[in-house]
């Protein structure tokens, strides 16, 4: 029977703690931080007696956990059927409440290669031939680019990818294309097929991008069969996401939220009107199942072709998703910029290590794409750069504990979501505006819940957690950059739902 990782770690601790130091390591571990650099140092001098591994990433496209079979203990009202990421789950140490650093292709692959967070979006500049959105940049100079690391440790490092924001001298040598990659100028939009039944203006059929980048990573691991260690990334980039504005999909009134009852200065995404009833809404929903038992046929595929080469028992398997879609919650299709159901953020993250340590156990920690870099650099006994900000999660393979992580905290243009499995805080940090909700019930969504919960202590917690992760204070962005903050302006604080100040707010923007 599978164990829940968090129900041991308390006694894991202690005994890893007695087992790695005795009175020393106690006095240490009084500390907080005492631990955990005793477990990391434990950690590499443990991995460096040992043959460093290889490394697998498969960055899976708009993948939500609901569609899938192995997360029906988190969301349970899907009938999906996708019995390899249910296999490679049962494998794997499973995170049940995983989200991207910051939603959108473009940032979550940012956190993914740098370790370094893109929430808030502070660093964001405009960039010509990407749209103009919070968070939407190339890796910047002076970030740490895991690829680099690996390569220059003599770990063999390709990344398939039609990511076209990863170019220059730092990627000449590691990037793996999948075909021809369109300059800007000569890009025609497509759009996913599982949006198709809206009605929108992009009429031409995508091609799905997760099993094209798992059908050339096959061919990929035959090379590498003889060039070992490796790390091997499939990421599986829409070229919608590096071109195009991104499109939400609105039926009825949408997000029933302050960017609605408030203009906007600068708008961030492609709002869409259209005609959707019951019917669409569960074809868009049926499609989409059918594209993930698709993406599910292909990994099958290549986890097949991982254990036909013989690679299967060195080879540390890291499945994740770059981000979720709305499909349908609150009237709302596509980017899921401003909705409140978790069920758009969470991802699934499955750690698969090769000598098997948690195979089939699970973790509510809220972890994070920016945590995967300092996870394989660990695996591959490399040091990790101050400026990586991500936890090594293979610190809970060698029994002991992470770091406090009580939220999660995630960004979407100038959208800030904070949640645990009890409370959704959704703000904007343009407007200083925030909104609690409570999370729906997993196994019941209520696709039209629009009341906000009047705790204001709630709130205010939340909301410092989510300033503490972005430094402190958020930004705020104008049509090409992120500009200094600036202080609350009143108009801000008197607009309701309803256009009424109700007393939660007033509570809330008191604490304010």
């Amino acid at each position: 029977m599978a164990r829940n990782r968090d129900d041991e770690q308390r006694r894991i601790s202690r005994r890893a703690l007695l087992r790695g130091g005795g009175a020393a390591g106690g006095l240490a571990a009084l500390s907080g931080a005492g631990l955990l650099g005793a477990a990391a140092a434990q950690a590499q001098e443990t991995r460096g007696d040992r043959e460093r591994p290889n490394v697998v990433v498969i960055f899976a496209d708009s993948l939500r956990t609901d569609y899938i079979g192995a997360y029906d203990d988190v969301f349970d009202d899907r009938d999906t059927k996708t019995p390899n990421i249910d296999k490679l789950a049962d494998r794997s140490l499973r995170f049940r409440y995983a989200t991207a650093d910051g939603l959108g292709a473009v940032p979550a692959r940012r956190g993914l290669l740098t370790g370094m967070r893109s929430y808030p979006f502070r660093d964001w500049r405009a960039t010509a031939g990407m749209p103009a959105v919070p968070g939407y940049n190339k890796v910047y100079d002076f970030q740490p680019l895991l690829l680099q690391l690996t390569a220059a440790s003599g770990v063999e490092t390709r990344w398939v990818t039609d990511n076209p924001t990863l170019d220059g001298a730092r990627f000449r040598d590691v990037i793996v294309r999948t075909g021809r990659l369109p300059l800007s100028s000569e890009f025609e939009p497509t759009e996913r097929d599982y949006l198709l039944p809206l009605g929108g203006p992009i009429r031409t059929r995508r091609v799905e991008p997760t099993q094209k980048a798992l059908k050339a990573g096959e061919l990929q691991l035959e090379q590498l069969r003889g060039n070992q260690p490796f790390l091997l990334g499939i990421d599986a980039f829409d070229l919608n996401d590096a071109f195009e504005m991104p499109r939400q999909y609105v039926a009825g009134y949408g997000p029933i939220h302050n960017d609605v009852t408030l203009p906007e200065r600068v708008s961030y995404i492609n709002s869409i009107k259209v005609r959707a009833d019951d019917d669409v809404k569960n074809e868009v929903r049926s499609r989409y199942a059918q594209e993930v038992r698709d993406v599910d046929a292909a990994l099958g595929r290549f986890m097949q072709k991982l254990s036909d080469l013989g690679l299967a028992d060195r080879t540390v398997v890291i499945f994740v998703s770059d981000g979720g879609v709305a499909l349908g919650e609150q009237g709302v299709y596509g980017s899921p910029s401003g909705v409140w159901h978790r069920r758009v953020y969470h991802v699934p993250l499955l750690l698969k290590d090769p000598a098997g340590r948690w195979a089939g156990d699970t973790s509510s920690w809220y972890v994070s794409t920016y945590d995967i870099p300092t996870t394989i650099l660990s695996y591959l006994g490399i040091v990790t750069p101050g400026r990586m900000a991500g936890e090594d999660l293979t610190t809970l393979l060698e029994d002991f504990d992470l770091p406090s992580r009580p939220y999660y905290t995630t960004a979407i243009d100038t959208h800030v979501v904070v949640g645990d499995r009890h409370f959704l805080l959704i703000g904007r940090s343009d407007e200083d505006r925030w909104r609690l909700y409570e999370a729906e019930d997993e196994d019941e969504p209520d696709d039209l819940r629009t009341e906000t919960v009047k705790s204001p202590d709630v709130l205010e917690g939340m909301r410092r957690w989510a300033l503490a992760a972005a430094g402190g204070t958020l930004p705020v962005f104008d049509a090409e950059r992120a500009v200094q903050p600036r202080e609350p302006d009143p108009k801000d604080k008197k607009v309701a739902d309803d256009g009424t100040l109700d007393s939660d707010e007033q509570e809330a923007n008191e604490l304010r």
